[in-house]
């Protein structure tokens, strides 16, 4: 257990809020919250300063039921309004928005004139395009400050933001901009990777060969490329240079889409998840600048990809608090440096941080001699999110990251949310791997399947019973979708596809996917727990437990893992390991097989795939295979089938 320090408490965001609603407890807000939705998100309205250009009449109109809520009927905004003009009106135009690093540690910095005047330079250059309002426009690019301005620039037109994971094959774009009808796409000639660039302008050509409608490419040249087609792919220096500094920003309709992000499926073509300028303001408010109490002086850290809800996310986030964004290109661990995020972020002075949960059990594995030499102190929050902790990479991160200092805040939700369901908060006791509460205004139940809700103590899946302001109202084109995916399993509750527990202290437990979790004899487990039994025994660096069909029991446990340096993989090993897993967790969970891969399908935001793993290992259908960064992982997996050991 951990409990955030006096100070940090009482200097919180979440604190003052409670004092300027006038409510005592995060209990006592919570629950007003999920009771008078229309009070409280008029209240994150405010906190965020969020700007319309034509007031709402109506806040929430439910009258379509709550999978067809709308919010702020009437209203027109823009989010740069808020994110960047309102920022500058305050007097924070001279203050560092982004302090960008390098793979090769070279810098620069922006301020918020400098972010507000090359955004609104996108915007007049896509506007000279022909490309307005309702458009969709592709953003192809490494975590580099014009990012941001690509964002935000698309944003200020009115026209619709669809970022790609910069890693993407070009089938994989040529999926999302077909499937978004992009007019055009933001990106750059190449990507340095481990001090090599890695072409992505290139890789884009090839995606729109057969995308008539892609009219425009603006490429970042930073290696020298040059163009395949002059009248439709453009120079960034030149053709953003010449663009209008004073673009101004067009007020949308507050349902209007400010951005299409892809979300992958076990089936079927991606999930094209639309967010709207209004909804990830309120949410991000609520979420990040509450919750994770990011405050006006952090510096802000957490390594991820535009391509993922977390990049437009953190950027949201920070411009939302006036605070800066550190961003840090390339990968936070590498070979030659294994603690590259904890690195940066001591020379960056970073003061509120993101981790995953795999990162830091990679990081347990290596010498932590080096981190004497790294000064954390200036750390006040670490956040994590991305898939369940086991208890000893949490305590390693408190002792080696957070220092016994800075809150380790936990949170949980999705692209589909663009932000949290559960969450932690400076203002609660924290323990290994939990969540210290749910988010406010979501309404976070338990079910059973039949529908009814779990007792305390009981795993069951995790609905949303209060649609946040947040929530995606659709996905792409594609309403029928929507409902059948979220909506069905409990008619009128939005489910989220994860097992979860409430226990009694009023702590809550992710347990894992529902299409992950295991069920062995009539008992359900959560694969981290199997993989966690493994991993403590130093024998193994990585796991994935999957569920696979077996004559007797009907389903057995298979684990492909990754074996510790110098550790040889043989039968001894094997037994040991079963023999593991049976003493930490029960003999019902005891492995049938177990194999030893060199490495495990991850997402770029180093998320275990198991549906990945299982489909490999089983010969079936994987799905959507465009978030896999190591897809030459997946080959090893498929020759396991019909093994045994």
């Amino acid at each position: 257990m951990f409990d955030p320090a006096d100070d940090i408490r009482k200097n919180s965001n979440l604190a003052g809020f409670l004092t300027h609603s006038g409510t005592d407890t995060y209990e006592d807000l919570l629950e007003r919250s999920n009771a008078d939705p229309d009070w409280f998100w008029s209240k994150i309205i405010d906190l965020a300063g969020i700007r319309f250009s034509h007031p709402f009449h109506t806040l929430r109109d439910f009258t379509g039921g709550p999978e067809n809520i709308r919010w702020a009927t009437g209203a027109t905004l823009n989010l740069t309004q808020t994110c960047l003009d309102a920022r500058i009106d305050l007097g924070l135009g001279g203050k560092t928005a982004i302090d960008w690093v390098a793979e090769d540690g070279t810098t620069r910095s922006w301020t918020y004139n400098d972010l507000a005047e090359q955004s609104a330079r996108v915007a007049g250059a896509l506007a000279a395009r022909g490309i307005g309002a309702g458009d969709a426009v592709g953003i192809y690019m490494p975590m580099i400050p014009e990012i941001a301005a690509a964002f935000l620039g698309i944003a200020r037109l009115g026209a619709i933001a669809v970022p790609l994971f910069s890693g993407f094959s070009a089938p994989a774009i040529t999926a999302r901009l077909n499937d978004s009808n992009a007019r055009a796409v933001l990106t750059v000639d190449a990507s340095p990777r481990r001090g090599k660039p890695v072409a992505m302008e290139r890789t884009l050509v090839s995606a729109i060969d057969d995308l008539p409608l892609v009219q425009t490419v603006i490429s970042l040249r930073r290696f020298g490329g040059t163009s395949a087609d002059p009248a439709r792919d453009l120079d960034w220096h030149d053709t953003i240079a010449a663009a209008d500094p004073t673009f101004p920003a067009a007020p949308v309709d507050a349902a209007g889409p400010l951005m299409i992000a892809y979300t992958s499926g076990t089936t079927g073509r991606p999930k094209g998840v639309v967010h709207t300028h209004l909804g990830v303001q309120a949410k991000a408010t609520t979420d990040f600048l509450l919750c994770l109490d990011l405050q006006r002086d952090d510096r802000h850290l957490w390594m991820t990809d535009m391509g993922w809800v977390m990049g437009p996310l953190t950027l949201i986030s920070v411009l939302l608090a006036g605070a800066t964004l550190v961003l840090a290109e390339g990968a936070p661990s590498t070979p030659d440096d294994p603690f590259r995020l904890l690195r940066v972020a001591a020379e960056t002075k970073v003061t509120h941080m993101g981790v995953a949960p795999t990162l830091v059990r990679q990081f347990m594995v290596q010498d932590p001699a080096p981190l004497a030499g790294y000064d954390l102190s200036p750390l006040r929050i670490v956040g994590s999110t991305g898939e369940p902790w086991t208890d000893d990479a949490w305590l390693w991160q408190l002792a080696h990251i957070c220092r016994h200092r800075a809150a380790p805040l936990n949170i949980s939700g999705g692209t589909e949310l663009f932000g949290a369901i559960l969450t932690s908060t400076v203002l609660h006791r924290l323990s290994p791997g939990g969540f210290s509460t749910q988010a406010l205004g979501v309404g976070a139940k338990v079910l059973r399947p039949d529908g009814s809700e779990a007792d305390l103590g009981e795993v069951g899946e995790l609905v949303v019973a209060q649609p946040p302001m947040g929530l995606t109202p659709t996905i792409w084109q594609d309403k029928a979708r929507y409902l059948e995916t979220y909506w069905s399993t409990f008619p009128g509750v939005w489910c989220h596809g994860d097992w979860v527990r409430h226990d009694a202290d009023g702590t809550w437990y992710i347990l894992g996917r529902s299409d992950d979790t295991l069920n062995i004899a009539g008992k359900r487990i959560g694969p981290p727990e199997i993989e966690a039994a493994m991993t403590l025994t130093g024998k193994v660096i990585d796991a994935a437990a999957i569920a696979a069909p077996d004559a007797l029991k009907g389903v057995a446990v298979v684990v492909v893992c990754v074996a510790a340096p110098g550790v040889t993989p043989d039968a001894a090993l094997v037994d040991f390991l079963k023999d593991a897993v049976g003493t930490a967790v029960s003999k019902p969970f005891r492995p049938r097989e177990i194999h030893f891969v060199e490495a495990l399908p991850k997402t770029r935001t180093m998320k275990t795939m198991r549906r990945i793993v299982r489909a490999a290992f089983l010969g079936e259908d994987p799905g959507d295979l465009s978030s896999v960064q190591n897809p030459e992982t997946i080959a090893p997996i498929e020759a396991l089938q019909g093994k045994q050991t």
